[in-house]
């Protein structure tokens, strides 16, 4: 069996309407070779995805009577039938730029993580704001992360230790993780696009996620503080402040949205 470089975890929850989006934006990939395992935490059949191309892999459905196990769950479900030497984390309802991997692959190959540009998006694509919010040149770092207030994902080194967390910002986690890996700077290309598009039914949209999150941050922070995440010691401190200067922004946010409901936490970012 051929080595792979890449296998793109995507974990699909009522999803069956748009992630072949998702998926051919991967298999359109150049610059290395794929797999592409798509994990249900549904009992919906994405089995239909295969006859895109062999590289995709669709793991089982759930049982009809049982409930989703989350994002973090589904993506370890992934995880453990990955074969690549790198691991890439694409939401069901995302897509990325065709050059992608062809631009990130190799820098995560010498430095063993890199980073693309998030552009934050609607449903029709429009570029609402990019993450990070300033210019990253060609390193990115805790400062870039501190103010991003949004999922920064990049290619990294499968390394068997890791997982993601089952906590609310799981996924931003596992990237401010995978930076303290680094040493708290990894290489960075703006033109590598992870095109995010905010659906009206995201949970980031819902009130009780605005009202849950700030509890989701101190919970990472304690599990950061008490040594329960990989992130070395001499990092936790910054990774730390990263989810602090979050949970600021979430705090301000979350008062001018009682003010005003119509306020939609990206554009409100944007604003700034």
């Amino acid at each position: 069996m051929k080595p792979i470089d890449v296998s793109v975890i995507i974990a699909a929850y009522q999803a069956t309407d748009f992630i072949a989006t998702a998926v051919q934006s991967a298999l359109a990939q150049q610059g290395g070779s794929l797999e592409v395992i798509v994990a249900p935490d549904d009992s919906n059949d994405y089995r239909f995805l295969r006859d895109l191309d062999s590289r995709v892999v669709v793991l089982e459905p759930i049982e009809a009577d049982r409930k989703p196990s989350g994002p973090a769950a589904t993506r370890n479900r992934a995880l453990e039938k990955a074969r690549g030497a790198f691991i890439a984390l694409l939401d069901a309802d995302d897509y990325w730029s065709p050059n992608y991997l062809q631009l990130l692959l190799p820098l995560a190959a010498a430095h063993g993580v890199a980073y693309g540009r998030t552009a934050i998006a609607d449903w029709n694509g429009i570029e609402r704001r990019p993450i990070p919010r300033r210019p990253a040149g060609e390193r990115i770092g805790y400062a870039h992360f501190a103010d991003a207030f949004g999922s920064l994902h990049g290619v990294v080194r499968r390394d068997p230790r890791r997982r993601w967390q089952d906590i609310l910002a799981e996924d931003v986690l596992f990237d401010v993780e995978s930076l303290a890996l680094a040493g708290g700077m990894a290489p960075y290309a703006a033109d590598a696009a992870y095109w995010l598009r905010i659906r009206p039914q995201s949970a980031s949209h819902s009130d009780d996620f605005i009202s849950g999150i700030d509890a989701g941050y101190s919970a990472i922070i304690a599990r950061i503080a008490a040594g329960e995440t990989l992130i070395p010691a001499a990092e936790r401190d910054a990774a730390i402040a990263v989810f602090r200067a979050w949970q600021a922004m979430n705090l301000r946010f979350s008062k001018d949205h009682a003010a005003d409901p119509s306020l939609e936490f990206h554009a409100y970012i944007a604003g700034l």
